[in-house]
């Protein structure tokens, strides 16, 4: 669980720390829509496969009403998105905007913009690695106040997990490093796994919790991830004494956006399409098979990576704090990381 926009003010204990899973969640004048399903822009535009200066002229031009969720995104109805999607015009200017997207991607290579964001990717990279590595350490040193084979316990089933957290960042930066872009179907396996982790963490000691872990144990089957962004949004909500079904739509959100990546969408697909211009006629008429060709596709995935790292930091913390408990100077790193990626934390695609 991470958010990516802004922060909720300062709450006690660990909440200080995941700060950034709520933001603006107790401004007041809340526009609530509680019978027709609600589509954010970003979900919108990432669907209709269009720039965001398209997609905010197609608002206004079409006159769509704009809504606001209990997270206050701007938002339009579900039923409004499925008209675009057969609209002639609107498919049309995704063809114009998909072009001019790869044309763009063609001029960096002709003005040596590639050369600049090579160098980027390798000094982000660089610096992931070394925070990755630190969490690495840390859930290394506890190994001995786990018992993996013998203890069935919520505190053991998020050590495993985070052992596999660790591994499919490690995992993502190398195939990065290699300009694969499809390695974005990982983020949403990491943020999941981790919602696994804090789900155990948080409903031990219920019924459902202690079976839903005894399952994990004994059945190797996992809760599915929309129950455990149900119960993540009901203890946070609880916590913060705001409406659950705010921070359900709020996870919900962030969940749509990463899934396209790790399902068979056209739009991600589309990512892989590469510029031609052939007999005079400029087409998109090929895929990339293995590394990206346009390296500002990789930037900004890069970038956007940031959002599970720091997804990792603040879920481990959430998880090992007090249940392990967490030395302090171990508490002090993970903190002090985390309002690393806070002061940074634009994630967009």
């Amino acid at each position: 669980m991470v958010v990516f926009k802004n922060s909720l003010p300062n709450i006690i204990g660990v909440f200080n720390f995941l700060k950034s899973h709520f933001f603006e969640m107790q401004r007041k004048g809340k526009i609530i829509m509680k019978k027709k399903k609600l589509i954010p822009f970003s979900i919108a535009k990432q669907t209709l496969i269009l720039n965001q200066k398209t997609f905010d002229n197609l608002i206004k031009d079409k006159k769509i009403k704009i809504y606001k969720n209990d997270n206050l995104d701007s938002c339009i109805l579900d039923s409004d998105l499925k008209s675009l999607c057969y609209d002639k015009k609107v498919i049309n200017n995704s063809k114009k905007d998909i072009l001019a997207n790869l044309l763009s991607f063609e001029s960096d290579k002709k003005n040596k913009k590639d050369e600049i964001l090579i160098q980027k990717i390798k000094e982000l990279l660089k610096q992931y690695r070394k925070d990755i590595k630190v969490l690495e350490r840390i859930h290394k040193k506890y190994i001995n106040n786990v018992d993996i084979l013998n203890d069935d316990t919520a505190l053991v089933a998020a050590y495993i997990l985070f052992a596999k957290v660790i591994n499919l960042l490690n995992m993502v930066c190398l195939c990065l490093e290699k300009f694969y872009f499809h390695s974005c179907s990982l983020l949403r396996i990491i943020d999941e796994t981790i919602d696994v982790a804090e789900y155990f963490i948080i409903s031990e000691g219920t019924e459902k919790g202690d079976l839903a872990l005894k399952t994990w144990f004994r059945e190797d089957f996992s809760p599915s991830n929309s129950i455990c962004r149900e119960e993540l949004s009901k203890y946070m909500g609880s916590i913060i004494q705001n409406k659950p079904e705010a921070n359900k739509e709020l996870l919900d959100t962030l969940y749509q956006l990463k899934s396209k990546m790790i399902h068979p969408t056209r739009s991600i697909i589309f990512e892989g399409l590469i510029y031609s211009g052939k007999e005079g006629i400029s087409l998109p008429n090929s895929f990339d098979y293995k590394r990206c060709s346009y390296i500002r596709r990789i930037y900004k995935l890069v970038d956007f990576f940031k959002s599970s790292i720091q997804t990792a930091f603040q879920g481990f913390f959430f998880c090992f704090y007090k249940k392990m408990p967490l030395e302090k100077g171990d508490k002090d790193i993970l903190i002090f990381i985390n309002d690393k990626y806070e002061k940074n934390n634009r994630f967009a695609m």
